[in-house]
């Protein structure tokens, strides 16, 4: 009986031994709900120019939240018909964004910058936009996705042709 509680006693203290050890060991948030770094925005931005640039709308729309929101009222249906639309009269778009500030958080980032868009449409016409943005960023199943997307737009304007 005193050998039985003995070995009882010592495998409690090895098993209680080894899962204080596992635990330090393990992180305590798994990678999807870990804070969203500066690099990471800086990444997600460098894919979204170069997709918006390339103007495949459904790989860009991947970086896309179903939920998002473009300029406080546009849903998700409808600025994917605006990239749409943008690609079927474009021979090619150009666009620089330079970032203001990045804020990270948790599950979200909220980005602030300047952009300027240039669209060669297919006409030969030129159209330049450019203006503030805003971007709330979030982590939706471990992916950086757009939320929210707000901007100004002032047309600087729109010219006859000047080359890609």
């Amino acid at each position: 009986m005193r050998f039985k509680l003995t070995v009882f006693l010592l495998s409690l203290l090895v098993v209680s031994t080894l899962f204080r050890t596992s635990l330090a060991q393990v992180p305590i948030l798994p990678e999807k709900y870990q804070a969203i770094t500066e690099k990471e925005v800086h990444q997600f931005i460098d894919e979204y120019l170069t997709l918006f640039m390339t103007m495949e709308v459904d790989p860009l729309m991947a970086l896309f939240s179903k939920d998002a929101i473009e300029n406080w009222v546009l849903p998700y249906a409808d600025i994917k018909a605006a990239y749409t639309r943008v690609t079927a009269t474009s021979k090619s778009v150009s666009c620089k964004f330079k970032i203001y500030s990045i804020k990270t958080y948790e599950q979200r980032a909220f980005v602030t910058g300047h952009y300027e868009a240039v669209q060669y449409l297919v006409d030969g016409f030129v159209k330049i936009f450019e203006g503030d943005i805003q971007w709330i960023l979030v982590r939706e199943d471990g992916v950086l996705r757009i939320k929210e997307i707000n901007y100004g737009k002032y047309r600087r304007g729109v010219g006859p042709p000047m080359g890609p």
